[in-house]
C-alpha cells in the first residue's frame, strides 16, 4: 500500500499544472462554500443573541400568563422562588421583570407605550442599557425617574428633566397612575422599541401597578452559562416550582424569529446546491481531463503488469491526495478572513439596515466560526472530491490497452 501511495503522489507532480487546476477548483469550492454558510449561520446567530438578550434563555411566569400576556396574570416574588433558581449551578443571571401597557401623556401629545419595570443594576450588567443612553443618566435605583426611548421622546416632544404623565390598568382592575420624571433618553437598535418603551425601575413599577403589596412580578428571566445545557435546566427548574408557574424557552418566545431562519436556510440550501453542482462539475472536468491525459501511462503500467486493481488504487490516492492538498489550502485562506470578519462584521446601510434595525438587529453582516461550519462543508467539498474518484475508476476497469495505445 505505501508503494501505491508513492507511485500515486509522484504521478501528481509529473504534471504540475494538472494537479494544482485540480486542487484550485477543491480550494475555491471549499472557500465559496464556508463563506457563505459562515455569513449565514452569523446572521443567524445574530439573530438569536439579540433576541435572547431581552427575553432570556428561560422566562418563568405565572401559569397561563403566555397565553394571555395580562397584568392580572402576575404573580408575587417569594424569597424561596429565589433561591430555588439560584442554587441551580447552570444559571447565570436572574432578571425579574414587571411589565404591562399605559397610556403616557406630556402638555397635549397622548400614546400609548410599553412600561417595563427592571432592576437597573443586574439589567444594565447583562444588557448594557446604560450605554445606550444619549441623553440625560440612567435609571438611579433610589429614584422614581424614567428612561424613555428617543422616538417615542421625539414624538411626545419631551426632554431630561420633563414631566411624564403615566395612566393605564392596574393589577386586579386597579386605576395605574402617576408622574415620573424623564431620567435619560436612550436608542436602541430596534426602531419599534424606540418609539413604544418606557423602562422604569422595578419598585416604581410595582407601586404604579399595585401599591398595596410588594413583589409583584410578570417574569423573572433565566440566562443559562451554556446553551447546550437549556433543556436540562429547563427540567431542574419545572421540578422545583411545580405546576404554579410555567417555564417557556426562548425557542417558544422567539417561533417567529426561528420560522424566519428556517424558511431562509432552505433557500441557503438551495443556493448551496447550485454552488455544489458548479464545484462538483469543474473538479470533475479536471478529473477527467487528467484521466484522459494518462492513458497511454496507464496502457504500459497494465502491459508490464500492473494489476488494474493496483492502478484503480493508485487512482483513488491521487484524488485523495488532491483533495486533501485543496482543503488545507481552502481552509488556510478562508479561516483569516472569516476570523477577521467575525470580530469587524461588515456594516449595512440603506433600506437593508432600516430592516434590521425593526427586528432589533444591529445592521450588520457577521461571520460564524462555530466548528459544525468548518467540519459540515470540509466533508462534503471532500466527498464531492472522491465521488469524482468513479470516473478513473470506471475507465480503469475496462479500457482497452489497444485503444488507449492509438489515442
Amino acid at each position: 500500500m505505501k508503494t501505491l501511495i508513492k507511485i500515486a503522489w509522484r504521478n501528481l507532480w509529473r504534471n504540475r499544472r494538472r494537479t494544482i487546476l485540480t486542487a484550485s477548483a477543491v480550494v475555491l469550492a471549499l472557500l465559496l462554500a464556508l463563506i457563505m454558510r459562515s455569513m449565514q449561520f452569523g446572521s443567524y446567530e445574530q439573530m438569536i443573541r439579540a433576541g435572547v438578550n431581552q427575553t432570556g434563555d428561560l422566562q418563568v411566569h405565572d401559569t397561563g400568563y403566555w397565553a394571555n400576556q395580562s397584568i392580572d396574570r402576575a404573580f408575587f416574588y417569594r424569597k424561596n422562588l429565589g433561591e430555588d433558581l439560584h442554587n441551580i449551578k447552570e444559571i447565570k443571571t436572574v432578571l425579574p421583570g414587571l411589565q404591562t401597557f399605559s397610556l403616557a401623556s406630556y402638555k397635549k401629545q397622548t400614546k400609548g407605550v410599553l412600561i417595563s419595570g427592571i432592576d437597573a443594576a443586574v439589567y444594565n450588567k447583562q444588557n448594557h442599557l446604560s450605554n445606550k443612553i444619549i441623553r440625560g443618566k440612567y435609571l438611579n435605583p433610589n429614584n422614581n425617574d424614567v428612561l424613555l426611548g428617543d422616538k417615542l421622546a421625539e414624538f411626545l416632544k419631551m426632554n431630561v428633566g420633563d414631566t411624564l404623565v403615566l395612566l393605564g390598568q392596574g393589577y386586579r382592575g386597579i386605576t395605574a397612575y402617576g408622574i415620573y420624571r424623564v431620567a435619560g433618553i436612550f436608542h436602541l437598535p430596534s426602531i419599534q422599541m424606540n418609539r413604544q418603551l418606557v423602562y422604569m425601575n422595578l419598585k416604581t413599577t410595582q407601586a404604579f401597578v399595585y401599591p398595596y403589596q410588594p413583589g409583584l412580578l410578570t417574569s423573572l428571566s433565566v440566562f443559562i452559562k451554556n446553551q447546550s445545557m437549556l433543556p436540562t435546566v429547563k427540567k431542574k427548574i419545572e421540578n422545583r416550582l411545580g405546576n404554579n408557574y410555567e417555564v417557556i424557552s426562548w425557542k417558544t418566545m422567539l417561533s417567529d424569529i426561528l420560522q424566519t431562519i428556517k424558511v431562509d436556510n432552505i433557500s441557503g440550501q438551495i443556493m448551496l446546491l447550485i454552488l455544489y453542482i458548479i464545484a462538483a462539475f469543474g473538479i470533475f472536468s479536471t478529473i477527467l481531463m487528467m484521466t484522459m491525459e494518462k492513458r497511454k501511462q496507464y496502457a504500459i503500467m497494465v502491459s508490464i503488469g500492473m494489476e488494474r486493481r493496483k492502478l484503480i488504487w493508485v487512482s483513488i490516492f491521487e484524488t485523495f491526495i488532491i483533495s486533501v492538498i485543496g482543503i488545507i489550502i481552502g481552509l488556510v485562506l478562508a479561516s483569516p478572513v472569516i476570523y477577521y470578519l467575525h470580530f469587524h462584521p461588515i456594516p449595512i446601510t440603506g433600506d437593508m439596515a432600516k430592516m434590521y434595525l425593526e427586528f432589533n438587529i444591529e445592521p450588520v453582516l457577521p461571520f460564524s466560526i462555530k466548528a459544525h461550519v468548518f467540519l459540515s462543508q470540509t466533508i462534503i467539498v471532500l466527498v464531492l472530491s472522491l465521488l469524482s474518484a468513479l470516473y478513473p475508476i470506471i475507465y480503469l476497469s475496462r479500457f482497452n490497452i489497444l485503444n488507449a495505445f492509438r489515442h
